[in-house]
């Protein structure tokens, strides 16, 4: 995968992307010493809109350098051992002081979800800030979707969907447990229905690390 990546000089200006800190395309890393670990970044970046990893820079911005080339093998692992499917991933290097600091690219993905294979299964991510966080059933549907290109143009609503709608208006706020009740559905269903009126942008999604995700009008 990485071949000849010590012959790819970036071009990009190194203390401005630094300046820039780390945000929701952009992530430091000091080193990386933990494949699957950096495999949820790169789920990440790809199921949401791309991304940057500087590898050789500490979370304050200094630049500490690349000691050795692990950290290449460690990410041509987490890509190609950990991410399902893998990606392709683009490496270029600034040498700046006589260090060195990788500047790895990550596309937005057209095969979403990304997942990585943790050990208690398979878990996708997506990014939000300068965070990771894992995403739930009605996301992955939503991106299942979107991949098969179902349409995105709003057709008549179901009775149950309507009923979920009018259940909106007068309570604000649905869980996917809730939203089961409310259409008297499998949580399969639901799932598959939810993640439709969310790219129909009929509804919108939440997410909160104690309360978990919701859906509003």
């Amino acid at each position: 995968m990485f071949k000849d990546y010590d012959q790819k000089v970036s071009q990009n200006d190194l203390h401005a992307l630094i300046r820039e800190g780390e945000h929701g395309e952009q992530d430091f890393k000091y080193r990386i010493s933990d494949a699957r670990k950096i495999a949820r970044t790169l789920s990440a970046f790809a199921n949401t809109a791309g991304g940057r990893l500087l590898v050789g820079v500490r979370d304050n911005g200094s630049i500490a350098g690349v000691k050795d080339e692990d950290d290449i093998y460690m990410l041509e692992s987490a890509s190609e051992v950990f991410l399902k499917p893998a990606l392709k991933l683009e490496v270029w290097a600034h040498e700046i002081d006589g260090k060195t600091v990788w500047e790895i690219e990550i596309s937005e993905g057209k095969e979403k979800p990304y997942q990585v294979d943790e050990i208690d299964g398979l878990k996708a991510y997506y990014r939000d800030g300068d965070q990771n966080f894992v995403a739930n059933a009605v996301l992955k549907e939503v991106w299942k979707q979107d991949r098969l290109k179902e349409s995105k143009h709003p057709v008549a609503f179901t009775d149950k969907e309507q009923r979920l709608i009018q259940y909106l208006k007068d309570y604000d706020e649905v869980s996917v447990s809730k939203a089961a009740k409310v259409m008297q559905l499998h949580r399969s269903k639901t799932i598959e229905i939810l993640a439709r009126l969310v790219r129909w942008e009929v509804i919108n999604w939440t997410h909160d690390t104690q309360e978990g995700f919701k859906y509003r009008l």
